[in-house]
């Protein structure tokens, strides 16, 4: 499956969904590597976000150049950044933007050393970390520096003006042809009973960016609360 069958395949059904995540979740687990990683992630609870996600990270990587530039808005404690580098086969370059620090999370730790934690378990090289808020203004500018990315994965801030910040600044710096991945943004959609489907302010602030934007992007699927776009 690549992630034009994936398009071609999305219907906004119960059914579909959840044989889209169970049929994911047990690609992961045929995958040695794959299932290793995804098993220490959920064992240490060192991220959150379903098992059926590191699948749609391998089709997006897939699609990828060697050299591809990849960023995510909302570290924690590096499970994505990690399993990136391992999709990639450490190639490319791996960005961060994070305040290294519990900011809307509550979550206490020494997230610098448990980034490094996970790269060095898995064998990846160290990201470029960009320290601050995602609406601080040096570091807009210092991630913009970067750009233009592959990927913008935005999973930063969950309030109704964290995600319109993140959009407005973030969404621009994909490449064309790069994809914007969106976590806990499908409150729109019919998910079966019992899946955690993200935050109504979340999924509000992508349905008004697109409204606006719209033409700027390609919606391809989403993997129960991840929603993938690919830049026209």
């Amino acid at each position: 499956m690549t992630l034009t069958d994936l398009k071609n395949s999305w219907v906004d059904e119960p059914d579909y969904h959840k044989q889209i995540h169970e049929s994911f979740c047990e690609k992961v687990n045929a995958d040695p590597k794959l299932k290793e990683h995804r098993d220490f992630v959920q064992d240490n609870i060192w991220g959150f976000g379903e098992r059926s996600f590191w699948w749609l990270w391998k089709l997006i990587c897939d699609e990828l150049p060697d050299d591809a530039i990849l960023c995510e808005i909302g570290v924690f404690k590096g499970a994505t950044l990690s399993v990136w580098q391992l999709l990639q086969k450490n190639k490319g370059v791996t960005v961060g933007v994070t305040p290294l620090n519990s900011t809307g999370i509550g979550w206490e730790g020494d997230y610098k050393a448990m980034i490094h934690e996970i790269l060095k378990r898995f064998n990846g090289h160290q990201p470029i970390l960009i320290e601050g808020l995602s609406e601080s203004k040096y570091v807009i500018d210092e991630a913009k520096f970067l750009a233009p990315y592959d990927i913008v994965y935005i999973d930063g801030g969950h309030e109704r003006r964290h995600i319109d910040n993140d959009l407005l600044h973030y969404a621009p710096m994909v490449k064309q042809g790069g994809y914007l991945v969106i976590d806990d943004a499908c409150c729109d959609m019919k998910m079966p009973w019992g899946y955690f489907q993200g935050i109504q302010d979340v999924t509000d602030g992508v349905l008004a960016y697109m409204a606006e934007h719209g033409n700027d992007w390609e919606f391809i699927c989403n993997v129960v609360h991840l929603r993938l776009y690919k830049r026209k």
